[in-house]
């Protein structure tokens, strides 16, 4: 079985592979273009970005855009499963590091948590 490409767009190539023997296709995506959310993350950065009350959620906030070419690649590479709550710890220090600022919508330190009394 070989991939063979469906079709190349500037945020998105998507491939398609066909196993005759089962008789199934696998369609995969892979997401190139993330300037439009890190331009959207840098033009929304603040303190207190993210930050609405909400009767129905009260505590939660919105810290981060991350584009889906990284959720692929860092579980790909690192194992890191932005989905799974036992990562949780792992990606909050990505987060917080000064490499991936950009991804940050909230511009607070997310990895320490403050305990309530």
């Amino acid at each position: 079985m070989t991939w063979r490409l469906l079709e190349d767009m500037p945020d998105r190539t998507e491939w398609l592979q066909y196993d005759e023997g089962t008789d199934t296709s696998v369609v995969k995506t892979t997401w190139k273009n993330v300037e439009n959310i890190i331009e959207l993350n840098k033009a929304t950065q603040g303190k207190d970005a993210g930050i609405t009350p909400d009767d129905d959620n009260p505590g939660w906030h919105h810290v981060a855009r991350i584009p889906v070419y990284l959720i692929e690649r860092w579980l790909r590479e690192e194992g890191l499963d932005v989905f799974n709550r036992n990562h949780g710890p792992a990606l909050m220090r990505k987060l917080d590091d000064p490499e991936y600022r950009f991804l940050r919508v909230n511009t607070g330190q997310i990895g320490i948590r403050k305990k309530m009394a």
